[in-house]
C-alpha cells in the first residue's frame, strides 16, 4: 500500500512547485530506501522530467543511502546538465564509501568535459585527500603519453600537497619522462616541510656537480669527433686511468692496457659503482673505440651528442627549479637562508645556474652581503642581471638601495630602467631624484630626470623649472623638458611658453613644444598655437595640432570656438613645410581623434586634404603608407562634414 501511495504521489508530482518539492522530500524519506527502486525506474527513462532528476539527486545528497549508488552510476555517466551532475557528484562525496570513491575516480577519467571533471575533482579532494592525491599523481605519471592529463594532474596536486607527499614526488623527480620530472621537481618546492627543503638543497648540490661533469663530457665529445679511433681509445683510457688509478688500480690498469678483453673487464668493474656522467661517457667512448668497425664509434658519438642535448635541458631546469623551490621554502621558514647561499653562489660562479638561480639568490641574499650582490649585478649574462634586479626590487627593502643604484648604471637600458622603477617604490623617491640632479655628472642628472618622469614626481616640478631656466647643456635641458611633460606639471605652462622664442635651436623649440603638448593643458595648447603662428615654424604647428587633439579627444570636451579657429590656423601653418608629407600625416592622425560640434570645421579641413591629394607631384615623393593614411583621413573628414 505504501508503494502504491508513492506511485500515485510521483504521478501527480509537479517538480516546479515549491510545495510539491517539500512533499517529495517528506514522502520519500518516509518510504525509506525502498523508494529508491521506484525512483530509479522513473529517472532512467528518457521522458523523465528534468525537475524530478534534480530532486532525486538532491535527495541522494541529504539521504546518502548505499542503495543510491547504482542509480547515480547510471545517471552521472550520461548527464549533460552541469548543475544536476554536480548535485549527484556531491551525493557520492557525502557517501564517502570505497565504492562511491571508486565511482568518483571513474567519473574523473570518463567525464573530461570542462566543468564536469573539475566538479568531480573538487569533491574527490574534499572527501578523501589521500585518495585524491594518488588519483592525480597517477595522472601526472602518464607524462608525455598524455600531456594534457599529466598537466592537469600536476595542477590539481598543488592543492593537495602535505609533508606526506614528499616521498612519492622524490621518486617522480627521477622519472625518465621530462614532463613528469619537471612537474615533480616543481611540486617538491611547494611541499610545506623542512624535509622538502633539505632534499632540494642536496639535489641542487648534486645536480651542480653533474652539470660540471656534463660540461667536461661535452668538451671531450667535441674533441673526440675530430680524432681517429686509435687516439680516442688512447685518450679515453688515459683519462679513466687518471681518474680511477688510486681508487681501483687494477681496473684502471685494464682500461689503459689497449687490450680489448681487459678493457671490457675493467669497464664492467667500474660500472658496478654506478659512474657519473663523465666516467660513463669515457667508458662508452672507450668501448666504442675498441670495436674495429669505425662506424661503431661514429654512431656512438652521434648518439652521445643527442643525449647530451637532452641532458643539458634537464640539468638546466633542475638547477633553476631547485633553487626557486629552496628560496620559496626559505621564505616560509622551513630552512635557514645561510644554508642556501653557498650553493646558489657557487652555481652562479661556475655558470651552471641561470636566471632561476639568480632570482632565488636575489630573494634571500642579505643586504650586507656585498660580495653576493656584486656577483648578481656583475653577472656577464644580462638575463641573470635582469632577474636579480626584479627580485631585489620586489623585496622593497631600503637596505637594498645601494644595489639598485648600482644596477641603474647597467649597460642594458631595460635593466637600468627597471632598477629606477624599483628605486621609486622605496621611501623618499623625491630625495633619490634630487640626489641624482645634484650629481656633477650630466649623465646622472639625466638619470634623475628620467626617474622623476617615470614616477611623475610632482614635488620635483619647482626643481625642474629652476633647472630649465639655468641649464645651458642642450641634452640635459631637453631631458628636463621631457620630464616636465611626463609629469604633467600644469604650473610649468607659463614658464615654458615664455622660454619658447626664435633665438633657440630647432631641436630645443620642438622639445619645448612637445613638453607643452604633453602637459595636457587647454591654456598651454592655445598658447602653443599662438607661439607657432608667431615663430612660423611648420613643425611647431603640427605639435600644436597634437596638443589640441590631446585636450579635445574626449566627447565631453569638444572644441570651443577659439580652439576651432586656432586649430584651422595650426593645420594651415603646418601644411606647407619643405617636406610636408610627414607633418601632414602627423596632423591627420591627430585630427581623427578630435571632437568638434562645428560641421564647417570638417568641411574646411576636408577641402584642404582633398586639395593636397589632388596636387601634381613627382612619382615616389610620397610613401604609399603616408598617402593611404591621408586618403583615409580625407574620407573620414568628408563623412564628418555631412553629419
Amino acid at each position: 500500500m505504501r508503494q502504491a501511495s508513492l506511485d500515485i504521489f510521483l504521478d501527480r508530482l509537479d517538480p516546479a512547485s515549491r510545495a510539491d518539492q517539500l512533499a517529495f522530500f517528506r514522502t520519500v524519506a518516509a518510504a525509506g530506501p525502498a523508494a529508491v527502486e521506484e525512483l530509479a525506474g522513473r529517472v532512467r527513462r528518457v521522458s523523465c522530467p528534468a525537475g524530478l532528476k534534480q530532486l532525486t539527486l538532491e535527495f541522494a545528497y541529504y539521504y546518502p543511502w548505499e542503495d543510491w549508488l547504482p542509480v547515480l552510476d547510471r545517471l552521472l555517466r550520461h548527464e549533460n546538465d552541469l548543475a544536476r551532475f554536480e548535485s549527484g557528484v556531491r551525493a557520492l562525496g557525502r557517501m564517502g564509501t570505497p565504492p562511491a570513491i571508486g565511482l568518483l575516480k571513474e567519473l574523473a577519467q570518463g567525464r573530461a568535459t570542462p566543468g564536469f571533471r573539475e566538479a568531480v575533482e573538487a569533491v574527490l579532494g574534499e572527501c578523501d585527500p589521500a585518495e585524491a592525491f594518488q588519483h592525480h599523481f597517477s595522472r601526472l605519471l602518464q607524462g608525455s603519453a598524455q600531456p594534457a592529463d599529466a598537466n592537469e594532474g600536476a595542477h590539481q596536486l598543488e592543492n593537495l600537497l602535505t609533508p606526506d607527499s614528499l616521498e612519492a614526488l622524490k621518486e617522480a623527480v627521477n622519472h625518465p619522462d621530462l614532463l613528469v620530472f619537471r612537474h615533480a621537481l616543481r611540486l617538491v618546492g611547494l611541499v610545506p616541510s623542512e624535509a622538502a627543503a633539505v632534499f632540494l638543497l642536496d639535489y641542487l648540490q648534486e645536480t651542480h656537480l653533474d652539470a660540471l661533469e656534463d660540461r667536461e663530457a661535452r668538451a671531450l665529445l667535441a674533441t673526440f669527433r675530430n680524432l681517429p679511433r686509435a687516439e680516442v681509445q688512447e685518450h679515453a683510457g688515459q683519462a679513466l686511468a687518471a681518474r680511477w688509478g688510486e681508487r681501483q688500480p687494477e681496473a684502471a690498469a685494464d682500461l689503459a692496457s689497449g687490450q680489448a678483453h681487459r678493457i671490457r673487464a675493467g669497464a664492467a668493474a667500474l660500472r658496478e659503482g654506478q659512474p657519473g656522467i663523465l666516467d660513463a661517457f669515457l667508458l662508452d667512448a672507450l668501448l666504442a673505440a675498441t670495436e674495429e668497425k669505425p662506424t661503431h664509434l661514429a654512431r656512438f658519438l652521434g648518439q652521445a651528442g643527442d643525449a647530451a642535448q637532452q641532458r643539458i635541458r634537464r640539468l638546466d631546469f633542475a638547477i633553476d627549479a631547485a633553487a626557486q623551490g629552496l628560496a620559496a621554502l626559505a621564505g616560509q621558514g622551513f630552512i635557514e637562508t645561510a644554508r642556501l647561499l653557498p650553493g646558489l653562489a657557487e652555481s652562479l660562479r661556475q655558470n651552471t645556474g641561470h636566471a632561476g638561480v639568480a632570482g632565488a639568490l636575489a630573494q634571500v641574499v642579505p643586504p650586507e652581503a656585498q660580495d653576493l650582490l656584486d656577483l648578481l649585478l656583475d653577472a656577464p649574462d644580462g638575463a641573470l642581471r635582469a632577474a636579480a634586479v626584479e627580485l631585489l626590487g620586489a623585496r622593497k627593502d631600503p637596505a637594498l638601495r645601494p644595489a639598485l643604484l648600482k644596477a641603474q648604471r647597467d649597460a642594458i637600458a631595460d635593466i637600468a630602467d627597471r632598477s629606477l622603477w624599483h628605486l621609486g617604490q622605496l621611501s623618499d623617491p623625491a630625495g633619490t631624484a634630487r640626489a641624482f640632479l645634484a650629481d656633477p655628472d650630466p649623465e646622472q642628472v639625466q638619470v634623475g630626470l628620467r626617474f622623476a618622469a617615470m614616477h611623475r614626481l610632482q614635488e620635483l616640478v619647482p626643481d625642474l623649472l629652476t633647472l630649465v631656466e639655468a641649464e645651458s647643456r642642450e641634452a640635459v635641458l631637453i631631458a628636463a623638458l621631457e620630464a616636465l611633460g611626463a609629469i604633467g606639471a600644469l604650473q610649468a605652462v607659463e614658464p615654458l611658453l615664455a622660454l619658447l622664442h626664435s633665438g633657440q635651436s630647432p631641436r630645443l623649440q620642438i622639445a619645448l613644444a612637445e613638453a607643452l603638448r604633453d602637459l595636457g593643458s587647454a591654456e598651454g595648447a592655445l598658447g602653443l598655437c599662438a607661439k607657432a603662428r608667431e615663430l612660423n615654424v611648420p613643425v611647431l604647428h603640427a605639435v600644436a595640432v597634437e596638443a589640441l587633439a590631446r585636450i579635445h579627444g574626449d566627447p565631453e570636451r569638444p572644441l570651443s570656438a577659439p580652439a576651432t579657429a586656432a586649430l584651422i590656423r595650426a593645420v594651415q601653418g603646418g601644411w606647407s613645410d619643405r617636406n610636408p608629407w610627414p607633418l601632414r600625416r602627423r596632423m591627420a592622425d591627430a585630427l581623427l581623434t578630435i571632437h568638434a560640434e562645428d560641421p564647417d570645421l570638417w568641411t574646411e579641413l576636408s577641402d584642404l586634404f582633398q586639395g593636397a591629394l589632388a596636387e601634381k607631384r613627382p612619382p615616389g615623393e610620397v610613401s604609399p603608407d603616408d598617402l593611404a593614411r591621408l586618403q583615409a583621413c580625407a574620407r573620414s573628414l568628408a563623412l564628418l562634414a555631412t553629419l
